[in-house]
């Protein structure tokens, strides 16, 4: 693998010969959970805002793509934008940027211009002059450009950030499951739970988070908890027959 910096562009080439190395583009995540991302400029439709504006103070996922792109970054759009999650927009943003500074205002209006509805609390926006490298630096997104393929390599991955900015999860995968998604957001509040939040966070408590899967799954302690219950109403069970006959 040949690795070679491009002073034209903020971003650094790739020569594949052969298989490329997914590896590559994980995220060390232990290095950036619960770090602080700056508050980079991004342009929208409607002018020039800082991320703290449109994240505002609710629970924000970060999706980074760039939109001259014609096969994961579509699929993450779409998944994300049907996916059921129970939670209502009103509680999270969803902000999608493009990482490559090369995008404008008209490749990122096509991108838009392909999906159906766009939901209210989702801001679409342009990294510039140097933004790009500021924000994914600070979540450890890493992208190359295939010079073969004249396309980007880079990870399908879900951000996710607290209301401060700090950030809370990575989900990967461009078809994430609604569950995940919304077990990340309640993750991602990082304070004290309202009355009608408590539901949510035992929620929480039942799941943890597999690394390994980029997933949430049912905490082994209930399982097993289960499974001693279930075992001990059986054998209560047989007793009770037993005894009968």
């Amino acid at each position: 693998m040949l690795f070679s910096s491009a002073p034209a562009h903020a971003y650094r080439t790739v020569e594949i010969d052969g298989q490329f190395d997914t590896a590559l583009l994980r995220v060390e995540e232990g290095r950036y959970l619960g770090k602080t991302v700056p508050d980079v400029k991004i342009v929208a439709e409607s002018g020039e805002t800082f991320l703290s504006a449109v994240a505002g103070d609710k629970p924000t996922i970060v999706v980074l793509i760039y939109y001259t792109c014609g096969h994961t970054c579509p699929v993450t759009l779409q998944n994300l934008m049907q996916m059921q999650i129970d939670t209502p927009q009103s509680d999270y943003n969803v902000v999608v940027l493009s990482f490559d500074e090369k995008d404008n205002l008209m490749t990122m209006a096509h991108v838009k211009s392909t999906m159906d509805q766009i939901p209210e609390n989702w801001t679409f926006g342009l990294l510039q002059d140097g933004e790009s490298e500021r924000l994914t630096s600070s979540v450890g997104f890493k992208f190359f450009f295939s010079e073969q393929d004249q396309n980007f390599v880079h990870p399908a991955v879900l951000v996710f950030l607290s209301p401060e900015r700090e950030v809370m999860r990575y989900l990967y995968s461009a078809e994430t499951r609604g569950e995940d998604v919304e077990l990340a957001l309640i993750e991602s509040r990082n304070r004290a739970p309202r009355l009608n939040e408590i539901v949510e966070m035992v929620k929480l408590t039942c799941f943890q988070f597999d690394k390994s899967r980029s997933r949430y799954s049912l905490h082994p302690t209930l399982i097993f908890g289960a499974a001693g219950i279930g075992i001990l109403g059986l054998v209560g069970l047989a007793a009770l027959v037993t005894k009968r006959v």
